[in-house]
């Protein structure tokens, strides 16, 4: 299952504590929970079939981060639906688990809420895309941002 990492720069005196969140993981280590909301603009029929997918048709990897690190080693046991992990258990290796998702539906639906009310009012407008997100294969490496937005991606060969 393909998966990729987002990075995204903000001021934190600005943001909404609400939507950072530190986390630990037993043998990984800690990390931060950032919410953050990505419009996608649903211009035709085509994008509105692509955007609506329901939760048991997105699929993620079960993980075992204690195996997976200090190596990096990947250590995928299988895959479940997003529909499964909101039931608070799962099924793996014959057995009933609990078991629940990295991210939080309820936060998802508060800053989707926020985003569409700043869209509607004008306080957040959409723009073209500042670049292409790279295919596989393609590493990238992002210039120091000036000012609020990232203006150049340079591709490695």
């Amino acid at each position: 299952m393909p998966a990729g990492t987002l990075a995204v720069t903000g001021d934190l005196k600005q943001m909404k504590p609400d939507w950072l969140k530190g986390a630990s993981f037993r043998g990984y280590g800690t990390s931060l929970c950032v919410g953050a909301g990505i419009p996608i603009p649903v211009l035709d029929e085509e994008m509105a079939r692509f955007t609506s997918v329901r939760d048991g048709d997105i699929l993620a990897r079960i993980a075992e981060y204690g195996k997976a690190y200090p190596e990096g080693v990947p250590c995928s046991l299988g895959e479940v639906s997003y529909a499964e992990l909101r039931s608070g258990k799962i099924r793996f290796d014959g057995r009933t688990i609990p078991a629940a998702s990295l991210s939080s539906y309820a936060k998802a639906v508060e800053i989707a809420s926020t985003l569409k009310a700043w869209i509607e009012k004008g306080d957040f407008l959409l723009s073209e895309p500042v670049a292409p997100l790279p295919g596989a294969g393609i590493r990238t490496r992002l210039r120091p941002a000036e000012g609020k937005t990232v203006k150049r991606i340079f591709r490695e060969k």
